[in-house]
């Protein structure tokens, strides 16, 4: 399901219509429709999470999990990620584990250093 096919769903469930949450919002008309193609910014997520009383997370992933809302630094970092490919995704998932294993082993040869001394 897509995000405007789970804001569609939320609002629903709530009866709203999307017209009313992005007047509500201060959005154009039309606005969250277009973000089939093209992902909104953190703080407009973030308002409409807000205004369906879900999370970000929700709203990208269809996932909720019970640790709390979705800090906006998190879902600012999921909107740019989804902003990609699939195949840049998870291009992008491979390259940064292998840099956190990188710095690990540097946190590991540094430690052992220190130790050695």
């Amino acid at each position: 399901m897509s995000l405007v096919a789970r804001i569609k769903q939320l609002a629903c469930e709530k009866n709203l219509t999307i017209k009313a949450i992005e007047e509500t919002a201060g959005f154009g008309n039309g606005t969250i429709r277009r973000w089939d193609n093209s992902p909104p910014s953190s703080d407009k997520l973030l308002k409409i999470a807000y205004m369906l009383n879900t999370t970000c997370e929700y709203l990208l992933t269809g996932v909720s999990q019970a640790s709390g809302p979705i800090s906006s630094e998190d879902c600012e970092w999921l909107v740019l990620i989804h902003k990609l490919p699939k195949d840049a995704q998870l291009e992008f998932k491979g390259e940064l584990k292998g840099y956190i294993k990188r710095m690990n082993q540097e946190d590991e040869g540094s430690r052992k250093l220190k130790e050695a001394k």
